[in-house]
């Protein structure tokens, strides 16, 4: 971290730095106020994971130097405050908490550093990274996001192809202000808990012409798993005003090394369609899961895949999933309004030690949002979340029948 400071500031002595350095840099500040309430519906140790919270979340991009190679900084410095939460509705994910008490502390905070160097199309970031790709997410859903540390690398130099990859040892969580060792999702016992000394992802994607994508990705999470993704996207234009978008996914999922959180083998095969009409969105998703265990992936956070529930998951061992959505945009009408409503079921699901080998679950989504088009608070952003969840699981589930309510609103001032 030190080394980074030196460097910044060398570069900020330097008249090369001034040019595209600071043309091309931009700063945001983002204010986020967020009530969560996760009211369980059948016993548990708590009746609810419920808080009201207030984050910040700062950033600040530069450009690149000039030159062959072309050096810049990045930082995200994010904090969050307390407004009503207690020890009795922990679990929520918005507030860091004492592990032996689950109060609540009333702030917390954490700056990042990204030192970045950019050649052609080729750009190479070190520091604190939030990747975003089919194997791996750096999950923006709660009140602050999760960032990973490590070193990663993309590049456009050859045309219609956008290549990744990254190497990542440490993982700071939407509730956490230090860095810690990656795990495994344990949730409703699929794993062993386990944690990795650091994993590497490789991939990218290919666009054949304007309708056709190919996609592929490769996870390896030491001693734990490793995962491979292949896709398929396609985009028909029925007229101006209608185009059907499909999707065909397959992610291979297997132990890999010691194989410290057990037996890992799931084969899923994802299709998802997406019909869009003027203001309306029609949807349908599955997951159809084959092998001996359930979906793996990373603790605290949230898979790539595209059928988006928020209680539940829907990735146990054997799992067959339908979702249905409908979206409906009020440009015409209300511009800034709009609305969505899903309904996700899954059936099969194989798990023995939460009552038997054919068991279910379902969720049901609305969500609401409007953002101010014009004036002084213009980008003023309000949202609306509420999810009925059941399942027919036994009560030592993690993921427990419950109703969700989360309510938003933010604000991006944007200062360059």
């Amino acid at each position: 971290m030190r080394n980074i400071w030196i460097v910044s500031s060398i570069l900020l002595s330097t008249p090369v730095f001034a040019s595209d350095f600071i043309d091309n840099s931009n700063v945001e500040l983002t204010t986020r106020n967020f009530y969560f309430d996760r009211d369980f519906q059948e016993q548990s140790a708590y009746p609810a994971a419920k808080d009201w919270t207030q984050g910040f979340i700062f950033k600040a991009n530069s450009g690149y130097t000039e030159g062959m190679v072309g050096l810049g900084l990045d930082i995200l410095a994010t904090t969050g405050f307390k407004l009503d939460a207690d020890a009795e509705h922990a679990g929520t994910g918005n507030l860091l908490r004492d592990t032996r008490t689950n109060e609540p502390t009333s702030s917390y905070g954490e700056i990042g550093v990204t030192a970045k160097a950019k050649m052609s199309q080729t750009e190479i970031k070190i520091g604190t990274l939030m990747p975003m790709n089919p194997v791996l997410v750096a999950s923006p859903a709660r009140l602050l996001p999760q960032t990973y540390r490590g070193i990663s690398i993309q590049s456009k130099d050859i045309q219609h192809l956008d290549l990744q990859a990254a190497y990542l040892n440490e993982v700071n969580h939407r509730d956490s202000t230090n860095y810690e060792k990656i795990r495994i999702s344990g949730v409703n016992k699929r794993f062993n808990p386990a944690e990795t000394d650091g994993l590497y992802y490789l991939g990218g994607y290919y666009d054949l012409n304007p309708s056709f994508k190919l996609t592929t990705f490769y996870m390896d999470v030491n001693d734990l798993y490793h995962q491979t993704m292949l896709g398929l996207q396609h985009k028909y234009l029925f007229d101006e005003r209608t185009n059907l978008t499909s999707q065909l996914r397959y992610y291979n999922s297997r132990d890999e090394g010691k194989a410290e959180a057990g037996l890992v083998d799931n084969d899923l095969f994802h299709a998802h369609f997406e019909l869009k009409h003027d203001s309306h969105k029609l949807m349908f998703s599955t997951f159809q899961h084959h092998g001996e265990t359930a979906f793996p992936y990373l603790s605290g956070g949230e898979t790539g895949l595209l059928i988006d529930t928020w209680p539940g998951d829907f990735l146990n061992a054997k799992e067959r999933v339908y979702s249905f959505r409908y979206e409906y945009d009020f440009k015409k009408q209300v511009p800034g309004l709009r609305f969505m409503m899903r309904y996700t079921t899954g059936h099969n699901i194989n798990a023995p030690h939460l009552g038997g080998t054919d068991l279910k679950e379902d969720e049901l989504d609305f969500d609401l949002g409007y953002a101010l088009q014009t004036g002084l608070l213009k980008n003023l952003a309000l949202r609306a979340r509420y999810a009925i969840y059941d399942n027919n699981m036994l009560p030592t589930a993690n993921i427990k029948p419950n109703n969700e309510t989360r309510i938003n609103i933010d604000y991006t001032w944007k200062f360059k």
